[in-house]
């Protein structure tokens, strides 16, 4: 028996533990996929309406997983159990889909093309701005939300970006002051400097009457946020004048301490 074993090749021997490991890495790819899936129908049936807080965890799951299936070890063994899942649920896909599409259609199913769309927006979002698997959660918060990143292309501004450049080009102006009674009445100095919105109504006099004031940073964003989609041409004038009184202020300050330098070698 033994010179039996002594005999069997030693490249027989290795390819033997190859194909293990590949059958291994295919099985472990394909029940994980299993996995997640089952995690999301769990999030649709109890936690949809409460909180996207699962959602966002499945997206970082996904995004691991798309990592998984094109970066490492062992890539083609965990594409070929990724490839029979794909067979297992009967899903059919043209040559041209990418692969970052598949796992989103895996892990979320095939009930709703325009749901999928904007997941697929989210991923490839993820993938192009190459987020940490940890942070997928507070980036997509920090972004608006789901639909409003799948609203944004990948390295273009982000609802927060908008508005930021808003606020960065209007702040230093004023157009008009508020007082009144009513007004006066919600005064407190804790609040001073922050910013608020107002809700107006335009008379036929082209005055206008104030209703209320909001203090709200969301409400304060999507103010300023739908204020530069409605005003992008100004506000980048706006932005390149200050840009260059910037660059001014800069060269003269170099100028500034070139000089002084100067002055202070020639006296010593």
């Amino acid at each position: 028996m033994s010179q039996s074993i002594a005999s069997i090749p030693t490249s027989t021997t290795s390819t033997a533990a190859e194909n293990a490991v590949s059958a291994s890495a295919t099985l472990n790819i394909r029940q994980r996929i299993e996995a997640l899936a089952d995690k999301r129908e769990v999030w649709e049936s109890t936690l949809y309406s409460r909180s996207n807080t699962a959602l966002y965890s499945i997206f970082a799951e996904c995004l691991a997983l798309y990592r998984d299936l094109t970066e490492g070890d062992g890539v083609k063994a965990k594409k070929s159990g990724f490839t029979d899942y794909i067979n297992l649920k009967g899903y059919t896909f043209k040559e041209s889909s990418p692969l970052s599409l598949k796992v989103i259609r895996c892990v979320f199913g095939d009930k709703d093309r325009r749901r999928l769309s904007t997941y697929h927006s989210v991923l490839l979002v993820a993938i192009a701005d190459k987020w940490d698997e940890m942070e997928v959660a507070q980036k997509i918060a920090d972004r608006g939300g789901v639909q409003e990143i799948s609203l944004t292309k990948p390295g273009g501004m982000t609802a927060k970006d908008k508005a930021n450049a808003a606020r960065n080009a209007l702040m230093n102006q004023s157009i008009a002051s508020l007082t009144s009674d009513a007004i006066s009445k919600q005064f407190n100095t804790e609040n001073i400097g922050d910013n608020a919105v107002a809700v107006l109504t335009l008379n036929s006099d082209g005055t206008y009457s104030v209703h209320c004031v909001v203090r709200s940073t969301t409400a304060v964003n999507a103010a300023l946020t739908s204020y530069f989609s409605a005003n992008k041409e100004a506000l980048k004038g706006l932005q390149e004048n200050k840009q260059m009184q910037d660059d001014e202020a800069q060269k003269a300050l170099l100028i500034s301490n070139a000089a002084n330098d100067s002055q202070n070698q020639a006296a010593a």
